[in-house]
């Protein structure tokens, strides 16, 4: 199932496409139905180091005409690891297209965690990692494990953690190879 977003040459989200709908509501992204148009990169991108490495990718998008980008990233449900593939491509009037698609996924048993029906969210926040899904508990680590480890992988465990977004520094650093990334604006 493919979904894509369109942002204008001020990366306001100005369409989506595909599948939108229907990934959203399975995906926790409710509040997305219908979808935000008009709203700026920073109010869609849930993270302030995923919209500077976003801004980034943008950037450099912009960069290569019509050259599109490819980027993998991990999108997990709460009984799916999901492997995606991102096409990200510069389009008229300095706007972007992004298409996203499954590449692989796998079943598992679901986590909680990533359950928006699981139960209360307390005030406690998860940070996990916008590409890879790991989850940081200390350091970085594959969420099944970071859930082992914070005693998460029990139904019926509440308060869950809120989830955050940000960029693990393995992916960051993968991810800025290419990319021309102010790293003082990260808060990693």
């Amino acid at each position: 199932m493919a979904i894509s977003w369109r942002f204008d040459g001020d990366d306001r989200l100005c369409g989506v496409g595909g599948h939108w709908t229907e990934f959203a509501l399975a995906n926790n992204g409710g509040a997305c139905v219908p979808p935000p148009i008009g709203d700026g990169l920073a109010d869609f991108v849930s993270g302030a180091d995923l919209c500077v490495v976003w801004r980034a990718i943008f950037r450099l998008s912009r960069g290569r005409g019509e050259r599109p980008l490819v980027l993998g990233y991990r999108c997990d449900a709460p009984a799916e690891r999901r492997l995606m593939k991102a096409t990200v491509t510069s389009t008229a009037h300095g706007g972007i297209e992004i298409v996203s698609a499954a590449e692989r996924s796998q079943a598992r048993t679901p986590l909680p965690l990533l359950d928006p029906d699981a139960g209360d969210r307390g005030s406690e926040m998860l940070r996990m990692c916008g590409w890879c899904a790991r989850v940081q508990v200390g350091d970085w680590v594959d969420i099944e494990e970071g859930c082992r480890r914070l005693g998460l992988l029990e139904r019926g465990r509440t308060p869950l953690p809120a989830i955050t977004h940000g960029v693990c520094g393995d992916c960051l650093d993968s991810l800025t190879r290419d990319l021309d990334v102010d790293r003082r604006h990260l808060t990693r």
